[in-house]
């Protein structure tokens, strides 16, 4: 078995000596701040300067190790997504077979399993058949960690910052995260779940497999019943028209929501699947990843962020068209469903914006955007449309012999055919 490379030991020497650092200032932070408090002079400025520092000292140090940690907590859960990706599809499980190398079927080690840093201190390569691992593994686990990780900022340290009728928290990160509610994590919770779906998604589009029913079930179950239990899941009603005076009418309102969501975002997903070329018969997906998707958008966020998403993802889809056609990926196959996701990303992290400023929720701004939609579409149709050629009549037709010729076998021989006996 050839040995590891040794290229990346400081890297592993690296992160140890930083886990180490860290973990020994954080047992030895009692006694380094009482150190630091004696060195100062009796005066009030001189203590009053020194606890300013100190206090300065440990946002920073929270905040670095709160950061990190939720990015390794989304890495890691976009290492479990590459494995859903890769066997879901297939009709593998993604629960009792250990992790391992797609050539050489060897079980992976507990620290080649480290979100990012294990592919990086394993060179891209496998350890045993040293045959190369794609870098898509930690694109995947580094965007889950950068997108969790941005939902904390906006969602939990910002107070629902992003969120419509939430005021923006200023205080600092620890007070912040001691402070928490309950509906901001159960927020937090709902859209990391919705993100994680639509990267399982998106990629599967891009990798022209078929769609797990599975996923979409788990999907639309948890999003429809999660917010009639938990209704603050729900920043933005389904309508304006108060409907208090009928029983349970918060519930019946987050079932409006939830029914509106699913049928808005249905209609653009069937629509856009309309405009856009066929799948080739190469793509099992079918382009079944676009209503699915813009289906559980509307579910999870309402019906009015579907007109935004639409044509937040064509726009973008639009500049990754020429990007992907000069990559020779001529049919777009995964990139309307890519940029639906980063669509979603960036609606969630502005949708105060798009509520309170561009009015998403009146007819005129929605009408807009369907058009702007539609238009984008199109145009979309116009770039990635390829002409589909009949190979068939190209092909030399077959020459059947016909019942009058003489046998063949029947010429060669001298004319008399033996007895059937």
């Amino acid at each position: 078995m050839p040995r590891t490379s040794s290229r990346l030991v400081w890297l592993r020497y690296l992160v140890a000596i930083v886990v180490c650092v860290g973990l020994g200032g954080l047992l030895a932070w009692p006694a380094l701040e009482m150190v630091w408090l004696s060195g100062a002079e009796d005066d009030y400025v001189s203590r009053q300067h020194r606890l300013e520092q100190i206090q300065g000292i440990q946002t920073t140090l929270f905040a670095g190790f709160l950061y990190t940690w939720f990015f390794f907590f989304g890495a890691t859960v976009g290492s479990f997504l590459n494995v859903v990706i890769w066997r879901m599809p297939r009709g593998e499980t993604v629960v009792t077979r250990p992790s391992r190398c797609p050539f050489c079927s060897t079980k992976l080690k507990w620290n080649d399993n480290i979100p990012v840093l294990g592919w990086i201190m394993l060179g891209g390569r496998c350890r045993t058949c040293r045959l190369p691992i794609s870098p898509r593994y930690p694109i995947v686990e580094a965007a889950m960690g950068l997108i969790f990780l941005l939902l904390v900022q906006f969602e939990l340290l910002g107070g629902g910052s992003n969120l419509p009728g939430m005021q923006a928290n200023t205080s600092n990160y620890a007070r912040a995260m001691l402070e928490l509610k309950f509906d901001l994590l159960s927020t937090y919770a709902f859209h990391c779940f919705l993100f994680s779906l639509l990267m399982c998604w998106a990629l599967i589009a891009w990798d022209r497999s078929r769609m797990p029913l599975t996923l979409g079930v788990l999907a639309f179950g948890f999003g429809f019943f999660a917010p009639l239990i938990w209704p603050n899941l729900y920043p933005v009603p389904w309508s304006s028209w108060t409907i208090e005076t009928l029983h349970d009418a918060i519930r019946l309102s987050v079932f409006l929501t939830a029914l509106c969501g699913i049928v808005v975002g249905s209609l653009w997903g069937f629509a856009l699947r309309g405009i856009l070329p066929k799948a080739d018969a190469s793509d099992t997906s079918g382009r079944w990843g676009i209503p699915i998707m813009l289906a559980v958008i509307g579910l999870y966020f309402g019906w009015q962020a579907t007109f935004a998403i639409a044509a937040v993802s064509l726009t973008i889809s639009l500049v990754l068209a020429p990007i992907l056609k000069a990559r020779q990926r001529v049919d777009f196959a995964g990139g309307v469903e890519l940029s639906i996701l980063v669509a979603s990303l960036i609606f969630v992290l502005s949708w105060k914006f798009w509520v309170e400023t561009v009015g998403l929720g009146s007819l005129l701004p929605n009408c807009l955007l369907g058009g702007i939609a539609v238009v984008f579409a199109l145009l979309l149709r116009k770039i990635t449309w390829r002409v589909e050629i009949d190979l068939s009549r190209f092909r030399r037709p077959k020459t059947d012999p016909s019942p009058q010729s003489p046998d063949v076998q029947l010429l060669a021989t001298t004319g008399q055919l033996p007895d059937n006996t």
